[in-house]
């Protein structure tokens, strides 16, 4: 088990990268080490920039073809204005030459999809 301040800064951490409050931690070995190791350490280590390590977390997804994370990360990077619309759908093409074509385009699914969530919540808030 983590500190309590290793934990504070592992919420604190999420909260920042993925744009909202986690769901509680207690007695589930596999967040409370997302939180303990994965936020607190790795995500907040410097030389590289939360964009940078979305960037690069995104781009592995995609290749992995891992859907609902993709969503999860991909949502995040839309809703903290981390990456533009422009820049997603650059970072599709990039990858759709690099690391193929069918997980690109799942991706692009995905990326529409979560535009037409944020179009329809524009509208209806």
């Amino acid at each position: 088990m983590a500190t309590d301040d290793k934990r504070q800064r592992g919420i604190a951490k999420f909260e920042e990268v993925m744009g909202f409050k986690p769901p509680s931690v207690d007695g589930n070995p596999f967040l409370d080490s997302t939180f303990d190791h994965l936020f607190a350490e790795i995500w907040s280590r410097p030389g590289l920039s939360v964009r940078d390590r979305r960037l690069i977390t995104l781009t592995i997804l995609i290749c992995l073809g891992s859907e609902a994370t993709l969503r999860l990360h991909m949502g995040a990077a839309m809703k903290t204005g981390q990456l533009s619309d422009e820049e997603i759908d650059e970072l599709l093409l990039h990858i759709a030459h690099y690391g193929g074509w069918p997980p690109a385009a799942i991706a692009s699914q995905v990326v529409w999809q979560l535009r037409a969530e944020r179009e329809k919540a524009k509208q209806s808030g």
